[in-house]
């Protein structure tokens, strides 16, 4: 056996620079027919998907503020809350004026929707009472009633030898009628 290998003898040069040059033209046709278009494709939608983030970070830090804002909110306002789904009845209102006055009357006036969501109703109080005091410790009562109440004016008082006789509407935000 020979020690030298003749494999290389074998090789046209000519052949081998074709066939290179021929792979090399190959390789960057692919490069510039299939890569560099989709590199374009890829930057814009790259940036596109950054602004998106961007809007959906902010979106996220905006709802994460509201819901904390909510949430103070209804700590801060559990009365209310609590009171706008009590129902309302004219005999628990009728024992809690019984309170402040000798005598109550409720007559209706009207009953109209509020914004959809509540029943607004209008009362016409007429009420006998001893001392102001009484009316005015039934005015800052009504703050802390179980439904929302709320006194409104014109309020008419009339004194005679005994007693004071208050009469003023009352309108009452209604929840629970609308379901």
């Amino acid at each position: 056996m020979n020690s030298f290998d003749r494999s290389l003898d074998k090789i046209d040069m000519m052949k081998l620079l074709i066939f290179l040059m021929v792979f090399i033209i190959v390789t960057f046709a692919f490069v510039f027919l299939l890569i560099i278009p989709n590199v374009k494709d890829h930057r814009i939608l790259q940036a596109e998907y950054k602004r998106v983030l961007v809007h959906k970070t902010r979106v996220e830090n905006l709802f994460f503020e509201r819901e904390t804002e909510l949430s103070k909110l209804k700590a801060e306002n559990v009365h209310v809350i609590s009171a706008f789904k009590h129902p309302f009845t004219q005999e628990e209102f009728m024992r809690y004026a019984g309170k402040f006055f000798t005598h109550v009357s409720l007559t209706e006036i009207t009953k109209s929707e509020y914004k959809k969501e509540f029943v607004e109703y209008e009362l016409n109080a007429t009420s006998t009472l001893k001392t102001p005091t009484n009316f005015y410790s039934f005015l800052e009562g009504l703050n802390r009633y179980t439904s929302i109440v709320q006194a409104d004016f014109p309020i008419y008082l009339e004194s005679s030898q005994e007693s004071i006789s208050a009469t003023f509407k009352i309108k009452v935000y209604d929840f629970n009628a609308t379901r």
